[in-house]
């Protein structure tokens, strides 16, 4: 039954009529179709996972997640609000999760596309390449919307206030709503590529992944700015002008979607391969790394060396680990900048709710995130250098690696000491800052165990990122226990913390110890071998 279906949509989809359409869109369609089938064909093969809408695993592994979600939270809102907030709610839930996923997968696949360099040759035109491209952003809206609306829309049912047929209103209005989201995000991306340097588009791509999260932390100040500013007092306040300057500001939202979205396929392959190929740098002399000079000293030579260099470096360079991990990492920090913020008045051990006592769990998420992402890159392929190294090296390159992590913990802490010692004193802020760095130190202990390969050597797979925002809300609700549990079991008094600080370092180093040798275990066990790059290469075509 389901072929069948699938092989009747198939064939209306690029039957004569649909060709008709894509003509009139100025898309080739058999071009079209050809290059759709060819990432179907490499998301297949594994050459393609980190495009959410390509991987089928992780679109259903997203679906589910949010279902889930979405049915504990319509579970407790129904029944407790009018049916219009009700659906009020759950449109503005969809608005913000489907921009968030599409603007990260839009930048994903429009500003770091290996497929662009390798067809740039080829004779197809920059319409039917965007067209091909953005076509698994359907998909997404496909998938997403009815995970996030399908049982919120049964669930209300069970209120006595909703109507019969509201399950289809809700629908109906939440793929309007994604649909609007998709087209947004594809004339943001029409502008950005159409007005940024080539040299700057994947900087730009990844701060508009952020810009929802950075939306909403800014959501309270600019609340408060508009509702000081009054902007309604601006506008006429005859109704008809005022009625007139509305649907003016919305012909203009239009054509400016319209004109974006036209931007986006003018010149999209020529302004793709200029921003790959990027400018010419002029050439530094070198420099050595305070951290990795550091690392050599007490890390295990030249090979820690190597390690504490390498993740410095490719953490500032490489897209996918930039684009998964760095804005993650704002929000988390600039979410909590405002509690954290007050620290410096609210002692932990004088005061009993104190946003410091937050701290060290936050550090210890941070690097869980950091951890989980880091044996992915963009040059994966490249991995196979890790191949030359002797094996004795392996052991020094993990310490090496965990330096890298460690240093900026230990100088985090510090800082906090040199911040905290004047309003605190001297005791209270030693005492803080020494508990919290082995409190951080512990987590890395157990963060490490996430890094499954040598790091940047394996292909990102956009599984491990379907799951990312309910981690994070799940990671705050841990944060939250956490915090308590050490306000009533450590922060009792300075003399419990003080005794209880050397036993978590203590744990902390033989953790760390072990964890050590799990880094080494799995970078020798997750190599790259030749033979798996030549059945990636040389594939049989049946005939």
């Amino acid at each position: 039954m389901m072929k069948a279906l699938h092989a009747t949509v198939r064939r209306i989809l690029r039957g004569p009529r649909a060709s008709a359409w894509l003509r009139r869109c100025g898309i080739h369609p058999r071009r079209y179709w050809l290059l759709v089938d060819l990432f179907g064909e490499l998301s297949d093969r594994g050459e393609v996972l980190e495009e959410l809408g390509r991987n089928q695993v992780a679109l259903r592994v997203m679906v589910w997640i949010y279902a889930a979600m979405t049915a504990l939270i319509s579970v407790v809102l129904v029944g407790r609000m009018p049916p219009a907030t009700y659906l009020a709610a759950f449109l503005l839930f969809t608005a913000f999760i489907v921009l968030t996923v599409l603007l990260l997968e839009a930048g994903n696949s429009l500003v770091n596309p290996v497929e662009s360099l390798a067809l740039a040759h080829q004779p197809v035109d920059s319409p039917t390449h965007t067209a091909a491209k953005l076509t698994h952003l359907g998909s997404i809206v496909l998938y997403l919307v009815p995970a996030l609306n399908a049982i919120p829309a049964a669930v209300a049912l069970i209120s006595e206030s909703t109507p019969w047929f509201y399950p289809a209103i809700h629908l109906a209005a939440a793929f309007a709503v994604g649909i609007v989201a998709a087209m947004l995000c594809c004339s943001f991306y029409g502008w950005i590529i159409r007005l940024m340097p080539a040299e700057r588009l994947k900087g730009a791509a990844q701060f508009a992944a952020a810009i929802p999260f950075l939306g909403m932390i800014c959501w309270q100040p600019l609340r408060k700015a508009l509702a000081a500013v009054n902007v309604m007092d601006w506008l006429p306040a005859q109704p008809a002008l005022r009625g007139g300057l509305y649907a003016l500001l919305g012909a203009g939202a239009v054509a400016l979607v319209a004109m974006g979205i036209r931007s986006l396929s003018a010149d999209y392959l020529l302004r793709i391969a200029a921003g790959a190929a990027g400018r010419p740098a002029k050439a530094a002399p070198p420099r050595r790394s305070l951290p990795a000079a550091l690392a050599a000293r007490f890390f295990g030579g030249q090979a820690a060396r190597a390690g504490c260099a390498f993740v410095c470096q490719m953490a500032r360079r490489d897209f996918q680990f930039r684009r998964q991990v760095l804005f993650m990492v704002a929000f988390l920090v600039l979410g909590q900048a405002p509690l954290l913020w007050g620290a410096w008045r609210a002692d932990p051990f004088v005061t009993r709710l104190s946003p410091a006592h937050l701290l060290p769990h936050l550090v210890g998420f941070l690097l869980f995130m950091i951890c989980s992402f880091l044996a992915y890159g963009t040059g994966y392929k490249g991995a196979w250098i890790f191949l030359l190294v002797p094996p004795r090296a392996f052991a020094p390159f993990a310490r090496g690696v965990y330096a890298a992590l460690w240093f900026p913990l230990i100088v985090l802490h510090a800082a906090v000491f040199l911040l905290l010692a004047w309003p605190w004193g001297l005791w209270h802020a030693g005492l803080f800052a020494a508990y919290s760095a082995a409190v951080s130190s512990l987590y890395l202990a157990l963060d490490l165990r996430m890094i499954k390969a040598a790091p940047f050597s394996q292909q990102f797979d956009a599984t491990r990122g379907a799951a990312v925002l309910p981690l994070i809300i799940l990671g705050g609700i841990g944060m939250a226990i956490a915090a308590g549990l050490q306000i009533l079991l450590v922060f009792r008094s300075p003399a419990v913390t003080a005794a209880v600080a050397p036993v978590v370092a203590a744990a902390a180093y033989f953790l760390t110890r072990a964890s050590l040798g799990a880094l080494e275990d799995s970078i020798r066990r997750n190599l790259p071998l030749p033979s798996e790059g030549a059945a990636t290469l040389f594939k049989e075509i049946p005939v």
